[in-house]
């Protein structure tokens, strides 16, 4: 164990969510990643950092190449299914190379570190070895088997990190196979643009992709009726595709089965995302039908953010050696207070995300509303002796480009 002044600063940052073909942010990745290492190089000193990704720097699951093949990202990952894997994998190192450019240089200089936590995105990666071993020589040069574990501690900082979707029941499964999120994600949210665009007779409508960026999951289906609210042009056909995409989700056997092992007495998950879905089919007809969805999505998303941060408070008491938990997963930044431990305040942190967010939010009249924006969020723990006294810093902010304003 090192001294609390030879302890290199930490860093993680989660959900960037690179993809093979979905569109990006504003900025670049290879550019955020330049806002953001000025920072680090002046905090680091002499001393390498550290940089933990905490889950979800690929998203595996939103990828169009599912349906070129009879594999999902929820079936049980056998040859069919890594062998897309293995594609996506090589689409996205490809699309983005100048991202992982400027970090391998940071790495091979010696400057950078990295560890790598898997997210319920990037899942599929535990199964791949090929598509681990491309990951890793993108990141830091070094060709060679790498194992990414679902949580890393790091005892001299007082740290455990680890992506944080074990507590969201959409998109979690302790044995390590699909999650109803995964078929709600390639099902749903992939198919949904280019469906609307073949009822709607229209080559492109960009607005439509939009969908990938709505978080968190819940939210999905107020968004949708959002958009036939802001165009009523758009209404019956963007309601009736998504309508038939629910439909047809609902008929898959994985979703038949996940619904029947689900149910119990009281709202349980399963009710509520079948609750979810089928209100946001209906027809908007009035202010009070909004009203409800809004209702229901504020209770989902308590329950969602309080469950994080209750679960790593159990995390922290079962190793009293720790006083911070860190997760990703929900795309929103916070930091939570988790009392004291051996005289020392704990605290519970989402890293937030590096990517844009359509974030809900509420209009004079009470019915869902977005804004969307480039988010970049990073926590930061210091050596012991940081000349400036520092233990940690959480940063977070958001970037919202002219085109986003006009259109929102």
């Amino acid at each position: 164990m090192h001294g609390a002044g030879d302890r290199p600063l930490l860093i993680f940052v989660s959900d960037i969510h690179l993809t093979d073909s979905l569109h990006g942010t504003a900025i670049s990745k290879k550019d955020t990643f330049a806002r953001f290492w000025e920072r680090i190089q002046g905090a680091r000193g002499k001393r390498p950092a550290t940089l933990c990704f905490v889950g979800d720097l690929f998203d595996i699951v939103r990828s169009p190449r599912w349906f070129l093949s009879r594999a999902r990202p929820y079936h049980e990952p056998g040859a069919e299914v890594l062998a897309v894997v293995e594609t996506i994998i090589d689409a996205v190192l490809e699309r983005e190379s100048e991202f992982f450019r400027v970090i391998r240089e940071q790495v091979q200089t010696g400057a950078l570190a990295i560890h790598y936590v898997l997210g319920n995105h990037d899942r599929l990666l535990g199964f791949s070895a090929a598509a681990r071993r491309k990951v890793w020589k993108a990141m830091t040069g070094e060709d060679k088997d790498i194992e990414f574990g679902a949580e890393a501690v790091f005892p001299d900082h007082g740290v455990i990190a680890y992506h944080g979707h074990v507590s969201d029941k959409i998109n979690y499964d302790a044995s390590g196979r699909g999650t109803i999120g995964d078929a709600i994600g390639s099902e749903l949210i992939v198919q949904f643009p280019n469906r609307a665009r073949e009822v709607l007779d229209m080559a492109d409508y960009p607005e439509l992709d939009d969908i990938d960026d709505v978080r968190p999951i819940y939210a999905v289906p107020a968004w949708v009726r959002r958009q036939g609210a802001i165009d009523r042009s758009l209404l019956r056909p963007i309601g009736d595709t998504w309508a038939m995409l629910v439909e047809e989700f609902f008929s898959r056997p994985f979703v038949r089965d996940w619904m029947k092992d689900k149910r119990s007495f009281g709202l349980d998950s399963g009710k509520r995302l079948r609750l979810l879905l089928e209100l946001s089919t209906k027809p908007i007809m009035a202010k009070a039908h909004d009203q409800r969805l809004t209702r229901l999505y504020k209770l989902l998303q308590h329950s969602f953010d309080g469950n994080m941060a209750r679960h790593g408070a159990e995390k922290l008491a079962r190793d009293r050696r720790l006083r911070f938990v860190v997760n990703g997963h929900s795309h929103f930044a916070s930091m939570v207070p988790l009392g004291n431990i051996g005289g020392s305040p704990a605290a519970y942190f989402n890293t937030g995300t590096w990517r844009t967010v359509h974030q809900i939010g509420y209009d004079v009249g009470g019915r869902p509303s977005f804004l969307p924006y480039d988010a970049m969020s990073y926590l930061v723990f210091f050596p012991g002796d940081d000349p400036l006294g520092r233990d940690y810093e959480w940063w977070t902010g958001a970037l919202v480009a002219r085109q986003q304003a006009a259109s929102s």
